[in-house]
């Protein structure tokens, strides 16, 4: 059975429009299954961030994690972004979330995503997590292992697998390093092969007694081949692709730690914003105080908004749209102007610096004058014909 389209819902960046069928995702209030011929690269709702591609079962980690606004999550293999995203719009503008990966360019992924998303609470750090784990353990209230996996190989032999369960159950040791006593830790993997799954997590509870597994349940979700308390998907039961979960608690045991450095001095807007706004590298940047704050070294630290230069602040694409939900004036137009705006229309509008659609979407900042307004992108994010 061929694996269903899904997509996820942005919270605050209101409804979607136009698609040929949404289906809700079982488990997930803000998971939909879409039409086949529905490619959210046509969608205005794609680039306005409404929307964001990701596998139904994909979805399921973060939910066992419930990360809360103020908590302090780390996600230790987060490139491409999908489940970063996911923690970061549940802090929302409280906390700050995490994000490594070994590789430079998939972190360079990883923050378009996150900026996309109008995550302000991440901080991507090259650190690696056995090197973090060493010098800050018991310094998260949450820590995601979304561990890599055979589901990214072809045809994928035992002794890969074998491999694989070794490196996975190493990253799982490392990251359970990380949470302090009373957190929890989510085991996920993309294979349906119990070497990789069931397998590496009793080792784990093996080595490590302080640990007990915290059993969960989701409507539509199967349970784990052990009855461990972990969950199971695939394409046969609920067409989305392989996918194991599991939540870890850690017991009332153990050493506890801070991420938190020296708060940055505020950059002043001439709209209330939440959170944080500090200046970093001439950049103005829309941060949570514990991402602004956090003693990491960082590529990515919240929402970069824009360059800052002697006549004010020039606005990026994705800071621009998440200014547009935050408090900063913007008029309304109708979703078929909207495509045309991000087309390169010119149209005459209301002199308010952002645009939002008429279902809640940001569009962005607005240039020109009153009788020929057009939003402000570069030219590689033009698309035309977006429904």
């Amino acid at each position: 059975m061929p694996t269903r389209r899904a997509i996820r819902l942005h919270p605050l960046r209101g409804q979607p429009t136009g698609w040929s069928a949404l289906e809700v995702v079982p488990w997930h209030d803000a998971g939909r299954f879409t039409g086949d011929g529905d490619d959210p690269g046509d969608r205005l709702d794609y680039h306005t961030g409404l929307v964001y591609p990701q596998d139904a079962a994909s979805q399921v980690p973060v939910l066992l994690l419930a990360p809360r606004p103020g908590e302090v999550v780390i996600d230790t293999c987060a490139a491409p972004g999908s489940k970063t995203s996911q923690i970061g719009i549940a802090l929302g503008d409280a906390g700050v979330v995490v994000a490594c990966d070994a590789d430079p360019r998939r972190r360079a992924v990883l923050g378009e995503v996150l900026a996309r998303q109008g995550v302000t609470a991440a901080v991507v750090t090259p650190m690696p997590v056995a090197v973090l784990a060493e010098r800050r353990p018991g310094c998260a209230d949450g820590v995601l292992v979304d561990a890599p996996c055979s589901g990214h190989l072809p045809s994928p032999t035992e002794r890969q697998c074998e491999r694989l369960a070794v490196k996975q159950g190493r990253i799982l040791a490392d990251a359970a390093r990380l949470v302090r006593p009373g957190g929890r830790l989510v085991y996920s993997t993309c294979t349906d092969r119990r070497i990789e799954n069931e397998d590496v997590v009793r080792a784990f509870l093996d080595a490590n007694p302080g640990w007990r597994p915290d059993p969960a349940t989701l409507p539509g979700c199967d349970a784990d081949l052990d009855g461990l308390g972990g969950l199971r998907l695939g394409a046969e039961r609920q067409g989305t692709e392989p996918f194991f979960a599991i939540r870890l608690v850690r017991d009332q045991d153990g050493p506890v730690d801070t991420l938190a450095g020296d708060a940055p001095e505020p950059l002043p807007l001439p709209w209330p914003v939440p959170g944080t706004v500090m200046r970093l590298g001439g950049h103005a940047v829309a941060v949570t105080a514990a991402a602004a704050a956090c003693a990491l070294p960082a590529e990515v630290r919240g929402l970069r908004l824009g360059r800052i230069h002697e006549r004010g602040c020039e606005w990026q694409p994705w800071g621009a749209q998440g200014l547009a939900r935050r408090g900063a004036p913007a008029t309304v137009v109708a979703h078929g102007d909207a495509a045309a705006l991000w087309a390169g229309a010119t149209m005459a509008l209301p002199d308010a610096p952002f645009a939002v659609t008429d279902r809640g979407a940001p569009l962005g900042v607005l240039a020109g004058p009153p009788d020929a307004r057009r939003l402000d992108l570069p030219s590689r994010m033009r698309r035309a014909g977006l429904r």
